[in-house]
């Protein structure tokens, strides 16, 4: 038989008598009567939206284009074109909306790389093809932990992940990721011909070597590989990072997932490089492909849907 009770703290219990066969002991089993659930429980946080150091170079060239990148990667999945948070009624930009990554003690350098012989490559992103041999072969000693490449790293804090071409360990101990371009080195590398979009990816690239490695990278490196003229247009960027290149990254981050609209910004320069434009997916671009290499000015060629 049931009965009410009222204990200290206010609440109402429910309480049995059981009496057993042949005992003349009776034991009282207390329910707590279950208290409400409260509609302001806090709810767990969704996980970040997961992006990789391409999507923040293709944000700041045009945010637009890293939509529709992510709608084809959604495609080359399920055959089926990805969800675009981009409105039809956008009005396009003339800029890019993520500011400029900390560029004031970027150097430039012509030439071959700059190795010692005590450095040596200890990871390869084996999904690229035509990546250049740096080390011989008695100075690649790839780092067991990502093997069978090609190995992501992952920055599970900041929520994204992504591969560089190439780490080195230096002679000092210190890592330092190598992207690679198979392009000549830019005379006024950042003024005239807007590879700003290089540096962010380098810093985020630094950002998962640190994580991966245990290491802050003192900087990254960006490999221009043009061989035409023996080698004479090659040459190499190099990138600090430290707490100023993490703060903008971390900021990059938020401003990225926080975009609602992710508006087009056309522009010839970024749109003769687009895979998207180049399918006949984007509706703003200033310039269409027709064919490799070759691109009409955006009014003559025929608009797409």
């Amino acid at each position: 038989m049931g009965r009410e009770a009222l204990v200290g703290n206010g609440r109402t219990l429910r309480t049995w008598a059981v009496q057993r066969p042949g005992c003349p002991s009776t034991r009282n089993f207390i329910a707590p009567r279950p208290e409400p659930r409260s509609m302001l429980t806090p709810q767990a946080a969704p996980a970040p939206e997961h992006l990789t150091p391409h999507d923040l170079v293709t944000y700041f060239r045009c945010p637009y284009e890293m939509e529709l990148n992510r709608a084809r990667r959604s495609h080359a999945v399920d055959g089926a074109l990805g969800p675009v948070r981009t409105p039809a009624d956008v009005v396009p930009l003339r800029h890019s909306p993520l500011f400029n990554p900390p560029l004031g003690h970027v150097s430039v350098n012509e030439g071959r790389l700059d190795l010692g012989m005590g450095d040596r490559l200890v990871y390869e992103d084996d999904g690229e093809d035509d990546l250049p041999v740096l080390f011989p072969s008695e100075r690649v000693k790839l780092d067991a932990r990502f093997a069978p490449a090609p190995h992501t790293l992952i920055d599970r804090e900041l929520g994204f992940a992504g591969r560089p071409d190439l780490v080195i360990e230096r002679a000092d101990g210190s890592f330092v990721p190598v992207e690679y371009k198979a392009t000549h080195l830019f005379v006024g590398y950042h003024e005239a011909h807007g590879r700003t979009f290089d540096t962010v990816q380098a810093i985020a690239e630094c950002r998962l070597v640190e994580v991966a490695f245990g290491r802050r990278p003192p900087h990254g490196v960006i490999l221009y590989g043009d061989s035409a003229g023996g080698g004479a247009r090659e040459g190499w960027v190099e990138i600090p990072y430290g707490d100023a290149e993490e703060r903008w990254l971390r900021a990059a981050l938020v401003q990225i997932r926080s975009d609602s609209v992710r508006p087009p910004v056309p522009a010839e320069r970024n749109c003769a490089g687009c895979e998207p434009n180049a399918e006949g997916l984007c509706r703003y671009a200033a310039a269409r492909y027709e064919g490799p290499h070759h691109r009409l000015p955006f009014f003559e060629a025929p608009r797409g849907g």
